[in-house]
Parts: C-alpha cells; sequence; structure tokens
C-alpha cells in the first residue's frame, strides 16, 4: 500500500528535555558495544536501529531523538519501548564508501544473530518473542533491514527501512532492477516459511534514495500473494536524506509499531 503522506511534524517541546527520561548504557559484546535506551516505564517490545553509511551506534541517539522518544512515552502516544543502536562497521574502520559499507551490511545478521540479540536481552533480563521485535534503519540501515527480512525473518516480525533499498543483487538493486530485487525478497520470505510479518518503508521524494526504492517497493506490490497484507509504503513530498527527517519519519511510524 502506497500512500503520499504529509507526516506530522514534531512539535518543538517533544524534542526538549522531558521530567521522566529514560536511561542509555552501553553492553560490550566482543570488541564491539551497542546503546542501549531503557524508557522509564516499564517495556515488553524492543527496536534494534540501524545507522547510516557513515555512520555509528551514536547517529540516532542525539539528544533531540531520545528527548522525542521519552514524550512519547510520557504522553501514551508510544508504547514504551527498548532501542537497541548497534554499529555495523568491524572496529578501527576507516574506509566507509557505499561498497565497503554494502558488504559490511551484508555479513552484519549474523553478528546481530549470534552476539547482540543474545547479549543484549541477556541484560535485560527477557527473551522476546519474534512478533516484539522490529529492526529498522536509515539509508545504510535500511538496506541491513532488507537484510535482516531475507535472512532473520525467524527473529523480527516488523521491519522499516527508512530510505534505504536492498542491494542482494549489487549496490543501489532496487533501483537498477527492481522486479528481480522483488522477485528475491519475495522467494526469501516464501524460503523462510513465515509468511506473516510487516513492513513500513518509508522515503521522500526529495531523498536521494527515492529512486532506488520506490521502483523496488512497485514491484514488491505487484507480489500479493507475499505483499499484499503485508506491506506500507509512505512518500513524504518534501522528504531529504537527513537524519532529522528521519526523526520525523519515525515520530510517526513508531506509534503503529506492534499493533497487529
Amino acid at each position: 500500500m502506497k500512500g503520499d503522506v504529509n507526516m506530522q511534524n514534531i512539535p518543538a517541546e517533544t524534542l526538549e528535555t522531558c521530567a521522566r527520561a529514560g536511561s542509555v548504557r552501553s553492553i560490550r559484546y566482543g570488541d564491539k558495544y551497542v546503546l542501549l535506551y531503557t524508557p522509564s516505564a516499564k517495556a515488553e517490545h524492543i527496536l534494534y536501529l540501524i545507522h547510516g553509511g557513515g555512520g555509528t551506534q551514536h547517529s540516532f541517539f542525539r539528544p533531540a531523538f531520545l528527548n522525542m522518544v521519552d514524550h512519547m512515552t510520557e504522553s501514551g502516544m508510544l508504547e514504551p519501548l527498548y532501542i537497541v543502536a548497534p554499529c555495523f562497521y568491524a572496529p578501527g574502520v576507516t574506509d566507509k564508501r557505499p561498497g565497503t559499507s554494502g558488504v559490511a551490511v551484508k555479513q552484519f545478521c549474523s553478528e546481530l544473530r549470534e552476539q547482540i540479540i543474545p547479549q543484549v536481552e541477556r541484560h535485560i533480563g527477557m527473551t522476546f518473542e519474534r512478533e516484539s521485535r522490529a529492526i529498522g534503519g536509515f539509508s545504510m540501515g535500511g538496506v541491513t533491514t532488507w537484510y535482516a527480512f531475507m535472512q532473520a525473518l525467524d527473529l523480527f516480525y516488523w521491519f522499516v527501512p527508512l530510505s534505504g533499498d536492498c542491494w542482494a543483487l549489487g549496490e543501489t538493486g532496487g533501483g537498477l532492477a527492481p522486479d528481480e530485487t522483488a522477485e528475491c525478497l519475495a522467494q526469501a520470505a516464501i524460503a523462510q516459511g513465515l509468511p506473516d510479518f510487516r513492513i513500513h518503508a518509508v522515503t521522500g521524494a526529495r531523498d536521494i534514495a527515492f529512486p532506488n526504492l520506490d521502483p523496488q517497493i512497485r514491484a514488491m506490490e505487484k507480489h500479493e500473494d507475499v505483499f499484499g497484507k503485508t506491506l506500507r509504503y509512505d512518500v513524504l513530498e518534501d522528504g531529504v536524506h537527513d537524519y532529522e527527517t528521519i526523526f520525523r519519519y519515525l515520530y510517526n511510524v513508531l506509534p503503529e509499531l506492534f499493533k497487529r
């Protein structure tokens, strides 16, 4: 389902410090670490949120974003949730060009499965059901999200690729080979035997990722047997490729997560 939408703007006061704020701490695994946001209220859901190309664990966890989540939770707009911010680059990597980043994100799902999720959820003290786990990301984080869909549908029910296409068939494959990419995604879902999932993809009409993501989504919509009831796609007319715009997407998207 595609919609050209006028998303709500983030109210200015929502970006300021909240009286009931969550906490952030780092959790190490091997020679790397993730950042974990814990809300001020008991949470039953968790979101793994992946940065864009050239970014780090800290790219999303800016005061404005964390304040936004705090206010959304305090007001009841958002159910309390844990948010995990990992980094798909190996420690010390300096080459963060798209090609190198593409290799890193393709390999990242095994790290999520074998190290990050067990360590984080052990720290929290609970193992989340698939229906209570979401993964999303911006740009290369969106590329990561598509790989997670193809490789880890048993771990995640909710997928939120933001301004990033699927690179399973090569760099910017969603734009260069949309039909083949859509077929690849459909077959991956079928092969994993888990037809029940939700994808909410978002981008902007002025975003540099739009020419790659839009053809892919349109091709996916042709696979009605797989994506007919599981895919939502929104395009913000004035959306561009930066974190401030992505925060606006998340302000509108997060409240819909975990609602079936």
